[in-house]
């Protein structure tokens, strides 16, 4: 083939378009390669002299400067011009043919240089040119390359780039107006044209008052600021010293203008009272101002509305404090009133001292106005000073550290009320041992005498072993002589106690439910927002959940299992029908159908009060001895897991202070873990958790308990389950020894041997009572027999009801299942409570809550 001679302008209108901008970009890009460096110099100059250079350099050094960035200036310029080269229409099209596949803007422009006279060939050729001109047609402009990364490896343009850019958003250019006078001959001096002084009035800041500019207040009227206002007078030309200020404002001693720098005096004072500043030159006034002092008065403060209890005991103090400035913060101050107090039975005796509770009030998130309106709602429950008379002050403070209080106002601290006998008795145990230490002996003996028939009164075995152990800790420091060191622990196990008595029971949650199901019905009737019935919608679902686990639990810790009943079709339903059930209705009530969503509520409530756990008939009862004992071992095992979970936790928090310490300080390499000022971290009272400590305490008192079971079990008990229970107390013991030496490691491993003991006994408990009942099982076995053999799938799989307890066949085999399966559930739930974990396991394990 030949080539043909060459076209710069191709005919294609399309194609001349794609040509002209490719070489529009070729030319930018080769300005920007050729002229990049006196942009940036031209950058950073505008940008150092926008930023005030002119102002910091004498004429000479200016001119200097000027005539370092000209010169630099005409290089790069020169450097530019000499190094530009224009594209030509050619390189762009050789450009926009390179990005082409075959490179067809090439091929058009040649020529048939074989074949000329054969057809053949030719209508080849034709074909050759037509594809070429269908790929041609495809052309777009291709973009520039402005990269110049290879030409200016130190970035130098983008420093110059973010100084520009500074300039640009913080100077303004105003350094570039002082060019001209930096080079301009300096001239005789001339008299300034604008006033001869300055004077501002700048109020505290506290006060939130406006700066006062003193020459433009003209008025002869006082002007009121506030007490503490500062006064800056400056004037100028003051060489002859021909400028005096006369004021009677500051308190003291009349304050004279001195000089600060050459030309230039000024004054700085307050103002304390009311008077006048005059301000003259030569003897002629230039400035008369009277001003009155606003004095600040002390802040107010007293209670908006009784002293008052809201739920679960809370206590809401609300309170209005009125300052002329703003109230900086507010405290609330509780003193025990013994005088009106009820002196008798605990109370008989005189009060131990006990430091005020102090308060501090919340304040508006915004900042605090002349006026605060505010309320407290906090939990004083467990406050020794709960359900006492007492006197409460109230207090605050302005900015300048000025107080005003409410005066004693004589008041009951609103304390949570307990309704169950046992767990109001013992409250009120512990409010006497609170009172005072020495009804030390007192509270014991009740406490004994209470927990005497613990099988008729107690109803939560973990409040009983609570309960006996914050009996022999009192009872033991009280015969040693140190009953006020053991106060608040033993408080503490009553509190907790109490709570499990009052809050753990079946009919505590079943008031819940009805509460919220009450509380939703009433808005659905009120036509409330869709965002109160969503909020409604999400308490009645937890506490139906709440109630379907107690009736769960309960059942459970009775060692009962569920019956099915013989219920027409339609009668049961799942929990995750219920949960379709509360959906529907709050999507009726979301479209306005509120009586429809009223009634379905309605239905709900029916079939919850319908709801009951069933009992399956024969086996020997609660009462029986070895029920009993197993329940008690079951219990200690549960205890027992769960301090070994939390010497796990205080083993994790040594290792973790133990790191963070030998990477502060090298040195202190083998250090053991007791430190001074580890009781103060580990207090319970204190909010963080127990410690080691805290923890052998109540393994004793676990290892106590577990003597007492070893020597109540029953005869029907052999002596490997004997033997098991007296290893289980011996590893105890140890792991007791252990938490005294602060060695959580070592205690682990001796918990782990007292569960393993615990279930080895819990199983030969059951070997013996199994033996024992041989010979009563008979015809009503095999009839059991045959009734589970039909509750069960063509594979042998029982079949069970979703979510349900039980079916006809035993779900608590024996007291080792049942312990285990209290382990799971409460493991459950502690680590459904971890909000860290991933979230596809927190809702796998919301799932397992909500079906057991």
């Amino acid at each position: 083939m030949r080539q043909r001679p060459e076209d710069e302008t191709p005919r294609d209108r399309g194609l001349a378009t794609t040509i002209r901008r490719t070489r529009a970009g070729m030319a930018g890009e080769a300005l920007l390669r050729a002229f990049w460096p006196f942009a940036s110099l031209l950058a950073v100059f505008w940008s150092v002299m926008a930023f005030g250079l002119p102002e910091l350099l004498t004429r000479g050094q200016m001119i200097g400067v000027l005539a370092a960035f000209g010169v630099g200036a005409l290089w790069l310029g020169w450097r530019g011009f000499r190094g530009l080269r224009w594209p030509s229409a050619r390189e762009a099209r050789d450009r926009i043919d390179a990005t082409l596949p075959g490179t067809p803007l090439a091929a058009l422009e040649d020529a048939q240089a074989l074949g000329t006279g054969d057809a053949g060939a030719r209508a080849v050729w034709a074909a050759h040119l037509e594809r070429m001109r269908r790929a041609a047609a495809a052309a777009r402009p291709v973009p520039p390359d402005l990269r110049l990364a290879s030409r200016d490896p130190w970035a130098l343009r983008l420093a110059a780039l973010v100084l520009l850019g500074a300039a640009l958003l913080f100077a303004g250019g105003e350094g570039i107006r002082g060019v001209g006078a930096a080079i301009k001959p300096a001239g005789p001096s001339q008299i300034a044209t604008g006033p001869s002084f300055e004077g501002w009035a700048e109020p505290p800041d506290y006060t939130g008052r406006p700066t006062l500019y003193l020459p433009d207040i003209r008025s002869a009227e006082p002007v009121s600021v506030p007490s503490g206002t500062e006064i800056t007078l400056r004037v100028y030309g003051a060489e002859g010293s021909d400028f005096a200020l006369n004021e009677d404002v500051s308190g003291g001693d009349p304050v004279a203008l001195a000089e600060s720098a050459p030309g230039i005096a000024g004054a700085e004072f307050e103002v304390r009272e009311g008077g006048e500043i005059t301000l003259s030159r030569g003897g002629a006034a230039l400035g008369h101002w009277v001003f009155a002092a606003e004095p600040d008065m002390a802040p107010t403060i007293a209670l908006s509305q009784p002293v008052t209890a809201i739920e679960e005991g809370k206590t809401r103090i609300a309170y209005v404090a009125k300052d002329d400035h703003g109230i900086a913060r507010a405290q609330a101050r509780i003193v025990l009133d013994a005088a009106r107090a009820d002196r008798r039975h605990g109370l008989e005796i005189d009060p131990a001292p006990r430091p005020p509770l102090v308060i501090d009030l919340p304040m508006p998130m915004t900042g605090a106005g002349a006026e605060v309106n505010e309320a407290l709602v906090d939990d004083f429950a467990k406050d020794p000073f709960a359900g006492l008379p007492v006197t409460l002050t109230l207090s605050a403070e302005d900015a300048i550290g000025q107080r005003g209080d409410s005066g004693p106002i004589a008041t009951i601290l609103p304390a949570r009320p307990f309704y169950d006998p046992l767990a109001a008795a013992l409250i009120e145990q512990r409010r006497d041992l609170l009172w005072s230490p020495g009804n030390a002996t007192r509270v014991t003996r009740v406490l004994r005498a209470v927990s005497a028939e613990a099988d008729e009164i107690f109803e939560s075995p973990r409040a009983y072993l609570i309960t006996r152990a914050a009996i022999r800790d009192l009872h033991r420091a009280n015969t040693e002589g140190r009953a006020g060191e053991v106060v608040e622990d033993v408080a503490e196990a009553l509190w907790q106690a109490a709570l499990l008595i009052e809050d753990g029971g079946l009919m505590s949650a079943k008031a819940r439910l009805d509460r919220a199901r009450e509380r939703l019905s009433e808005a659905l009737r009120n036509d409330a927002p869709d965002e109160e019935i969503a909020r409604l919608m999400d308490e009645l679902r937890d506490a139906t959940r709440e109630y379907m686990r107690q009736m769960a639990r309960e059942a459970i810790e009775r060692g009962e299992q569920q019956r099915a009943e013989n219920a027409p079709d339609g009668q049961t339903m799942s929990q995750d029908q219920i949960q379709e059930l509360m959906r529907r209705i709050q999507e009726l009530s979301e479209q306005g159908r509120k009586a429809e969503a009223e009634q379905l509520l309605g239905m709900l409530q029916q079939l919850l009060d319908n709801m009951r756990m069933q009992v399956t008939e024969g086996g020997e009862g609660e009462g029986q001895p070895g029920e009993q004992t197993m329940q008690g071992l079951a219990d200690a095992l549960r205890e027992q897991q769960g301090l070994a979970d939390e010497s796990f936790e205080e083993l994790q928090r040594q290792f973790r202070e133990n790191r963070g310490q030998n990477q502060g300080n090298p040195g202190q390499m083998g250090r053991p873990p007791g430190r001074p000022g580890d009781e103060a971290r580990r207090d319970p009272e204190g909010g963080g958790q127990p410690g080691a400590a805290e923890l052998a305490r109540r393994q004793e008192a676990l290892r106590q308990l577990m003597e007492e079971m070893r020597d109540a079990l029953p005869g029907e008990a052999g002596e490997a389950a004997r033997e098991a229970m007296r290893e289980a107390e011996r590893n105890m013991g140890e792991a007791r020894d252990r938490l005294n030496e602060d060695d959580a490691g070592g205690a682990l491993d001796r918990q782990a041997e007292a569960i393993d003991r615990l279930r080895e006994g819990m199983r030969e408990m059951a070997e013996d009572m199994r033996a024992r009942n041989g010979q009563q099982t008979g015809e009503g076995d095999e009839e059991s027999q045959s009734r589970a053999e039909n509750g069960r799938d063509p594979l042998g799989r029982p079949l069970g009801s979703r979510g349900g307890i039980g079916g006809n066949e035993r779900v608590v085999p024996d007291a080792d299942a049942i312990a285990r399966g209290r382990a799971l559930l409460d493991e459950i739930r502690r680590r459904a409570g971890e909000q860290f974990r991933p979230e596809i396991e927190l809702d796998y394990l919301r799932r397992l809550l909500d079906q057991f």
